[in-house]
């Protein structure tokens, strides 16, 4: 089957979407609506500018988006948040500096740094241990880290808030700890960019905030956000958000031209446009509507015995200052999961029976993604069905089986007993950098038989796409075993083959 009829046909079922993009699919006027996109795909004529060097209109719809962001430069991304990723960790960190990294950061900020031949210091999120998930990066940590810096050498600092389930650090706090020592605070927000548009009062929802505030509030120094993750606009459109100052705007502006295509589509960048504008207008009341909506489905969903939401209850510890109230986290009770009972097979039932398709799962949690787009017919569609199947396993836990879920004893025997929430580990062995890893002469080998090896390339699980092991490091018994745990749960390894091998450096 050709993709495109692929595309009609999942288009024309009726499985909703609980994942991204933002727009969830849905037509409507002044939002999505969109012209037959052949007919408006164009290059760079008279009349419509040129992103690489923007005089006229493009120009014009960035300050724009700057004056509604609040920022001094906004920048289009048709590259996605991955091209703004790696232009601001090439253009903030000079030669003989080095980048100061949150563990848990998307693989491309790793491949900015080895593009760069740039070295890297880990920074390392804490870990909400009940649930499995990250948490964020403690103020004091990073300010240890800098204090200890005694030569000056950390050039940025880089950080993903909030994470994959929607977990914010203190961003404020961390970015004023960097300024002290003239450090510049990079903040992958790619899944924040509605953060902007809430309007609300308080510091985060424990003092009665919907949504958390954007890094872009809080003294980051750059800001790269995906409006297609959780706002209405087409998959792959971003934007990269400059507050000047510590940063130098003429270098920004420089690797945004080598990343960037040089054949920018003008549909995305009409995408990021209309968005954007409405957004600033119609979209913040749609958005404090999706806020007041989840609060209630947060509230039915404590009725439940056997599944659990995470909630407030998580912040102020583990380095959780705030929470996404968008991204709907739900996870197995400890009886259901010494059951046998976990999120893979509670995704699986949830997707077969009721047509709802989830952003992504593991073996203790599933993650719902919602946005503005998202009706109460849509969320009630999933609070139902969910109600329905933690009575059901509430009702097998009860009569002493091991099958929580009507139909779902195949799905539960074939993921029972697997972890694999994690996608990396604090056991990091560099052996030598990452430039030099990828240059030497590499071999197969399969994954279980690689301890002791040193990685050629990039073993990363997706979603979320974040590495567990990058170039030049040593493959542990820990990571290893990680790895083969998350691609047994049916998550995609990139770098791992179907064989099982690895490409890992020749012994010489």
């Amino acid at each position: 089957m050709k993709l495109i009829d692929r595309l009609k046909e999942y288009g024309e079922s009726d499985f909703y979407a609980f994942h991204m993009p933002g727009h969830k699919r849905q037509e409507e006027l002044g939002i999505t609506l969109f012209p037959n996109p052949f007919s408006v795909d164009i290059t760079e004529i008279d009349g419509f500018d040129n992103l690489h060097h923007p005089e006229g209109i493009l120009k014009e719809s960035m300050e724009r988006a700057a004056a509604v962001y609040g920022v001094d430069r906004t920048y289009y991304l048709v590259n996605g948040s991955t091209c703004g990723i790696l232009a601001a960790i090439s253009s903030a960190v000079s030669d003989g500096k080095k980048l100061l990294m949150a563990r848990n950061s998307h693989k491309s900020a790793y491949h900015a740094a080895m593009l760069n031949r740039m070295e890297i210091e880990y920074i390392y999120p804490e870990i909400i241990e009940e649930s499995g998930i990250q948490g964020g990066i403690e103020p004091g940590e990073l300010r240890r880290i800098l204090e200890a810096d005694k030569e000056n050498r950390i050039g940025a600092v880089f950080l993903t808030s909030p994470t994959y389930e929607g977990i914010v650090s203190d961003i404020k706090s961390l970015a004023e700890i960097a300024h002290e020592r003239g450090v510049p605070l990079i903040v992958d927000e790619a899944h924040g960019a509605h953060f902007a548009f809430y309007e609300g009062e308080g510091e985060n929802r424990q003092t009665g905030r919907l949504f958390p505030r954007s890094a872009l509030q809080c003294g980051a120094d750059l800001v790269i956000q995906s409006v297609h993750k959780t706002l209405p606009s087409l998959t792959q459109t971003a934007v990269l958000h400059l507050k000047e100052g510590i940063t130098d705007r003429k270098r920004l502006e420089f690797y945004l031209r080598i990343y960037q295509s040089s054949s920018p589509s003008y549909v995305m960048m009409a995408s990021i446009d209309n968005c954007i504008e409405y957004m600033a207008g119609e979209g913040r009341k749609r958005l404090e509507q999706l806020g007041r909506r989840l609060e209630h489905w947060m509230e039915d969903a404590k009725q439940w015995s056997c599944l659990r939401v995470l909630d407030d209850h998580v912040l102020g510890e583990n380095g959780a200052f705030d929470r996404d109230i968008s991204k709907l986290v739900v996870g197995i009770s400890p009886q259901a999961e010494k059951a046998g009972i976990n999120g893979t097979a509670l995704a699986e039932a949830v997707r077969r029976r009721f047509h709802l398709e989830p952003e992504m799962c593991c073996d203790r949690y599933v993650l719902y993604m919602t946005s503005l787009m998202d009706s109460e017919e849509s969320l009630f569609k999933l609070s139902a069905a969910l109600t329905k199947i933690d009575e059901e396993i509430a009702g097998a836990l009860c009569m002493g089986k091991n099958e929580g879920t009507e139909g779902t004893s195949e799905e539960t025997e074939k993921y029972s007993g697997k972890q694999g929430t994690l996608t990396w580990t604090r056991d990091v062995r560099r052996r030598i950098s990452m430039a030099e890893a990828v240059s030497k002469k590499g071999r197969r080998i399969r994954l279980e038989d690689a301890c002791g090896c040193i990685s050629r390339g990039f073993l990363t699980v997706y979603p979320p796409g974040v590495p567990a092991v990058v170039p030049g490091e040593m493959i542990s018994q820990e990571t290893a075993e990680l790895l083969l745990k998350n691609a047994g749960l049916g998550l995609t390894v990139e770098g791992l083959d179907s064989d099982g091998s690895i490409d890992a450096v020749k012994d010489e």
